[in-house]
């Protein structure tokens, strides 16, 4: 999606303090665009093919993707750059959102590099809990270590690579917000990671291997692609939270000392994402047609609560149905659950509009919700009054949905009811979801 968020100069404005002290330093142009190189599982020195096979925790919290189609030579030098994870009480604007926790375990993370060497990237790259943009590594103690060695360049040809490394084996954990909670100005709060390759050197080497600049304020804002995006979406690219238009080199034959890459692209910072188990499910769709009252009224007035569809004979309260998960075509993971059903069947169905409007029509016991063009999606047997869509072996919700480009479905769960209760029916519904789909 294109968003306008922080303009340039703000960007500028949020390092003054380093960008005196800033010297320009020339970006390449990538040979060609990045290629999936899959995931390194580090507990096991294995990889697998294509990273879409393999969900590396269940949250981007950080990710710095926005690609410019530019990288940078390490030089055998070291670049130190910077970014944020947010704590529960940072701020909510257009560079920032709350976070979920005081801390996150980190157990993958993403680097994109470009490489004319055929023996592959080789990288370290090290994460420091605290930093001070624009400054030395010199004596930070890293809390996570990452090192791979990913695919290289073919028939002297440079080529780009995305690689994705699994640490569910050997995960380190980050305080949010550097401490635990959010302080000014917003660079308190930021973490470190440098990166470094082991390529070899000497006569004859171009040593044309460096990584990816990345985050385009101009065109994603800085929680984008993240966890912390109100309507997330996992498969977009991001700015990354907090990180400033500038980065350190050390460790080489480059001058040390604060650098920036001038008018070359918008931001000077690397290709990042980080991945953590951080904030459990999260919730997906916007609930609407409740039998409380509200909109059309129940058949025979048995009401169930705020939130819920109308009352059945097992529970006053009414089902409901709510949804979790990344509502995205490319990245589904979706699930629909009902709740507050009676031990039967239960089917899962989509709509493509809302019924009267939202207010629902009379249909059993219940209400119609979702309406239009209608999929079953599926039928489940609840077990303690909860059943849910898809379970193991079912496709995903926007392949039975037949989902194809971005846009709004509803959905409601229909549950048989076969008690002498309300009318003649034997079956009732729960509440409506209406869920917005990205690419």
């Amino acid at each position: 999606m294109l968003r306008t968020s922080l303009t340039l100069a703000g960007l500028v404005a949020l390092g003054a303090a380093a960008s005196a002290q800033q010297h320009s330093r020339n970006a390449l142009p990538a040979p060609g665009a990045a290629r999936d190189a899959g995931i390194y599982h580090a507990g096991t020195n294995t990889w697998t093919r294509k990273s879409s096979a393999v969900n590396i925790g269940a949250d981007i919290i950080y990710n710095n993707t926005a690609t410019s189609g530019l990288y940078s030579p390490l030089s055998d030098d070291t670049f130190i750059d910077e970014g944020r994870l947010p704590s529960t009480t940072s701020p909510t604007n257009l560079t920032s959102r709350p976070g979920c926790a005081t801390s996150y375990t980190i157990d993958g993370v993403q680097f994109g590099y470009c490489t004319d060497q055929p023996t592959g990237g080789a990288f370290n790259l090290n994460f420091y809990q605290t930093y001070t943009s624009c400054s030395t590594g010199v004596g930070l103690t890293p809390q996570g270590t990452v090192a791979f060695a990913g695919p290289g360049a073919s028939s002297g040809v440079a080529a780009c690579w995305i690689v994705t490394v699994d640490l569910a084996a050997t995960p380190f954990t980050m305080l949010a917000d550097g401490d635990g909670t959010y302080a000014t100005p917003v660079t308190s709060n930021l973490f470190g990671w440098s990166m470094a390759s082991a390529l070899p050197t000497g006569a004859g080497v171009q040593l044309a291997t460096g990584p990816f600049i990345a985050g385009d304020p101009n065109t994603t804002t800085m929680w984008d692609g993240t966890i912390w995006d109100p309507t997330p979406n996992l498969a977009e690219d991001g700015t990354g939270m907090s990180t400033q238009n500038s980065f350190y080199i050390e460790n080489g034959p480059t001058a040390p000392g604060c650098y920036w890459f001038g008018t070359a692209v918008p931001m000077a910072s690397f290709h990042l994402e980080l991945y953590a188990t951080a904030c459990g499910p999260h919730t997906t769709g916007v609930p609407f047609c409740f039998g409380d009252g509200t909109g059309t009224a129940c058949p025979c007035a048995n009401n169930g609560v705020t939130g819920n569809g109308c009352a059945n004979s097992i529970f006053a309260q009414g089902a409901n149905l709510a949804g979790t998960g990344n509502a995205s075509i490319s990245s589904d993971s979706v699930v629909l659950t009902a709740t507050n059903t009676p031990n039967s069947s239960v089917l899962f169905f989509q709509g493509t509009i809302q019924q009267n409007a939202g207010a629902g029509a009379v249909f059993g016991d219940g209400k119609r919700c979702a309406g239009g063009t209608v999929i079953r999606l599926g039928t489940k047997n609840a077990v303690a009054g909860v059943s849910s869509y898809p379970a193991a072996g079912d496709p995903s919700v926007s392949v039975r949905g037949l989902i194809g480009a971005p846009g709004t479905r509803t959905y409601q769960a229909w549950y048989r009811n076969a008690a002498a209760f309300c009318t003649a029916s034997t079956f009732n519904l729960s509440n409506g979801l209406e869920v917005t789909w990205g690419a």
